[in-house]
């Protein structure tokens, strides 16, 4: 009898260590597996969604090959009316601008990280794509502050910003330069990271801002990403969420014609360690 419990408790004790064991490494085993979906996904290039709002600024998702891109285009006055989804991801500003039935197009969700936003966007319906220009959701268009172009008068600054190692910012108020160049190096001189944002506003009547988006295999052998030009008094925002930690980023900005512009170009989204 006392061998029979003897047996019994330590089947028992294996039991629960297995448990443990299990408990402890499933979380850790359901973000290397989120992580290698995320790598091994096939992505063709489309427009996901255009959305557009009262103010006449229109938003854009579409997919490229190595990730998904959000723009938004619209005049100088209305560019802080989107600063609500600055900290938000891809597939979490397509359904925070839309309306619960609106469908969700499926490439956001094969991005989406988080398991709870994913699941908040599976209780819609799912499709490749819209075909039709969006009505943005009503509850987000509320109110918008404007005084952001008071920053255009203000004297010449930049500010360089390192957010726990996580995202390097670059920030201007009217700045006049002819060229500016961001290179992501938050802790390090060079690093890798998944997501480029920036969003600038021409301050002049006249001229033209134009950004360029690089990435590359090599920390000085670059491609073009893509080239936005930005008219007069006219804004862009623009988020690049690629599939891989695979290349290096930098952002180009270039005034013509003696332009000035507010804004800022943000890396984030580095590996666990923050280099490579």
């Amino acid at each position: 009898m006392k061998n029979k419990i003897k047996f019994n408790l330590a089947r028992i004790i294996v039991i629960f260590t297995l448990f443990l064991c299990y408990s402890c490494s499933s979380e850790e085993d359901t973000i290397l597996e989120t992580e290698e979906s995320i790598e091994t996904t096939v992505l063709t290039p489309k427009t996901l969604a255009t959305i557009s709002l009262p103010s006449g600024t229109t938003i854009t998702f579409k997919t490229e090959v190595d990730g998904i891109v959000f723009e938004a285009s619209g005049d100088s006055d209305n560019y802080s009316e989107l600063d609500g989804l600055n900290d938000l991801s891809l597939l979490h500003r397509f359904l925070t601008l839309t309306d619960k039935s609106i469908a969700v197009p499926e490439d956001l969700i094969k991005l989406e990280e988080d398991q709870k936003i994913k699941e908040k966007a599976l209780q819609r319906d799912i499709v490749e794509k819209h075909h039709m220009s969006i009505p943005a959701n009503t509850s987000f268009i509320t109110y918008s502050e404007k005084n952001w172009l008071d920053y255009c008068d203000s004297p010449t600054a930049m500010y360089v910003n390192n957010f726990a190692n996580d995202a390097y910012r670059e920030a201007w108020v009217n700045y006049p330069s002819t060229q500016t160049f961001s290179q992501n190096k938050p802790g390090a001189l060079y690093t890798k990271c998944r997501t480029v944002k920036y969003r600038i506003s021409n301050c002049s009547y006249k001229g033209k801002i134009e950004v360029s988006h690089y990435k590359g295999s090599t920390s000085n052998l670059y491609t073009l990403v893509s080239k936005n030009n930005i008219g007069p008094r006219k804004h862009k925002i623009y988020v690049k969420s690629f599939l891989a930690y695979k290349y290096y980023q930098k952002v180009d900005i270039k005034r013509i014609r003696s332009a000035s512009y507010v804004g800022d170009v943000i890396f984030s989204n580095y590996t666990s360690l923050g280099i490579e």
